[in-house]
C-alpha cells in the first residue's frame, strides 16, 4: 500500500531563509549570484533545501573536494563511493557552453597556431614514429 505523500512544511507555517544566513561560509560557500535558501517549517526545523543550479554545483563541489581527499583514486570515480562527484558530471554535461569561454577557446586556439605551438598529439606521434 503507498503512503500519502505530504507537504515537508505548510505554506502558512513555512519561512523562507538565505543559505548564507543558515550555513557558515567556511562550509558550504555559495558562489555570489547563486540563489540557495533553506525553508523551515513553524518549529524552526529545515524541511527543504533550495538551490539553482550553480548553488548546487557549489555545494557538490565542496563535498567532492573532501572526498578527494579521503578516498582513493580508483572509489573516487566510483558512483557509489562519490556521488557528488558523478551528479556534477551529469549537470555539467547539461549545461549549455557559455559564449564567452567559447570564445576564449577560439582565441587560445588562434594564438597557438599563430605562434607555431605543436599540438602534444602530433608530439606523441612524432615520437612514436621514430
Amino acid at each position: 500500500m503507498r503512503k500519502k505523500r505530504s507537504m515537508p512544511a505548510r505554506r502558512g507555517h513555512a519561512k523562507v531563509s538565505p543559505w548564507k544566513r543558515v550555513v557558515s561560509a567556511s562550509v558550504f560557500l555559495v558562489s555570489r549570484g547563486s540563489k540557495a535558501g533553506v525553508v523551515f517549517d513553524r518549529g524552526g526545523v529545515p524541511r527543504v533545501f533550495v538551490f539553482d543550479t550553480f548553488a548546487l554545483l557549489d555545494v557538490l563541489s565542496a563535498v567532492d573536494a573532501r572526498l578527494l581527499d579521503r578516498l582513493s583514486d580508483e572509489e573516487y570515480h566510483v558512483k557509489e563511493a562519490n556521488p557528488a562527484g558523478w551528479l556534477i558530471d551529469e549537470l555539467e554535461a547539461k549545461l549549455p557552453v557559455r559564449e564567452s569561454y567559447l570564445q576564449s577557446l577560439k582565441a587560445a586556439i588562434a594564438e597557438a597556431a599563430r605562434k607555431g605551438w605543436v599540438p602534444f598529439d602530433a608530439v606523441e606521434r612524432a615520437l612514436q614514429a621514430n
